[in-house]
């Protein structure tokens, strides 16, 4: 009985302790400014938007994806979804879950609570397919989806017509640091019909993703936040401007910065350096504020479409 209590203690002084360490960095929640209208995306065109965190919304050429979905004020340890103990958003979401019950592929990077969302995940349609990174599918199976398959790194699957691969990053996997298991990571390559997109998994500097410029993808997705003090897991904003140059990729769309305190850094230091690192060609970055969509110029499909890469940036970032 002595043993019980004393585990009570210790689980309710770690819950407490949280909750005061998120109250101490909540900021007033921010109605959004932005709500995307996917409703009239066209589906022959690569058209995303950021929902916030590493949540972004995608029309892959007729598939509608989202990615690591986090929708609601918070995220962290949730207790069956009635509220969660965590970071507060300091962005309202800009689309809620009842508007997005037409996804038809979720993507989870890995097993981290900000973006292996439980709450979230059960307020999507079921009938999604969700592709999760290694050992995942333990958490996500139980949720009620019919179809959650497991990618290690250099592994493929296919969705109607669109190809998803699992490459690396420079990450780490535990859910509840420093114990329990050690899940995968992923980062995907999207493919269809000749195009392809990069969604990197949260990651610190690493030379992997130059793999690949022998065939760039159009659009590389990368997080850009939460580096100080955390800069051997994630990469500052002149790191992903490296990165992705490395992947030879056209436009940058730059996610996991402006929603959540999860680093000491100020919430809108990611973006400005992130376009100082960037300089003369900071127009190749798009997507600047959460909620923000941007469809990639018909001119660059149709030159990617005919084996050319494109490089007509002058269609100006959704600011």
């Amino acid at each position: 009985m002595r043993r019980y209590y004393g585990a009570m203690s210790a689980l309710a002084a770690v819950a407490i302790s949280t909750t005061l360490l998120a109250l101490a960095f909540a900021d007033k929640p921010m109605p959004a400014v932005i709500k995307p209208d996917p409703a009239n995306w066209p589906n022959d065109r690569i058209t995303i938007s950021n929902l916030g965190h590493a949540t972004v919304l995608m029309n892959f050429m007729g598939v509608r994806i989202l990615t690591d979905p986090s929708l609601f004020d918070r995220v962290g340890l949730a207790f069956d979804s009635i509220f969660t103990v965590g970071p507060k958003r300091v962005s309202a979401p800009p689309l809620t879950s009842s508007e997005l019950q037409d996804v038809q592929l979720i993507l989870i990077t890995h097993a981290h609570m900000d973006h292996l969302d439980v709450p979230s995940l059960k307020a999507l349609p079921k009938s999604a397919t969700v592709v999760v990174c290694d050992k995942c599918s333990r958490l996500v199976a139980p949720l009620g989806f019919a179809d959650v398959r497991e990618l290690k790194w250099g592994e493929s699957t296919d969705y109607a017509g669109l190809k998803i691969t699992a490459i690396g990053a420079r990450h780490w996997g535990k859910r509840w640091p420093p114990y329990g298991m050690t899940y995968g990571f992923d980062s995907f390559v999207l493919e269809k019909d000749g195009h392809r997109v990069l969604i990197a998994c949260d990651s610190a500097y690493t030379d992997l993703f130059g793999e690949l410029a022998n065939r760039p993808p159009e659009v590389a997705i990368f997080s850009n936040g939460a580096y100080d003090p955390w800069i051997w897991n994630h990469a500052n904003p002149e790191q992903v401007w490296s990165m992705f140059k490395q992947t030879g990729a056209t436009y940058l769309v730059p996610i996991h910065w402006g929603t959540f305190r999860l680093g000491r850094e100020p919430m809108d230091e990611p973006m400005s350096r992130l376009l100082a690192a960037a300089g003369a060609e900071s127009d190749r970055v798009v997507l600047r504020e959460i909620g923000g969509t941007w469809t990639m110029p018909e001119a660059a499909q149709l030159e990617k479409t005919e084996s050319a890469m494109p490089r007509d940036l002058s269609t100006p970032a959704n600011r």
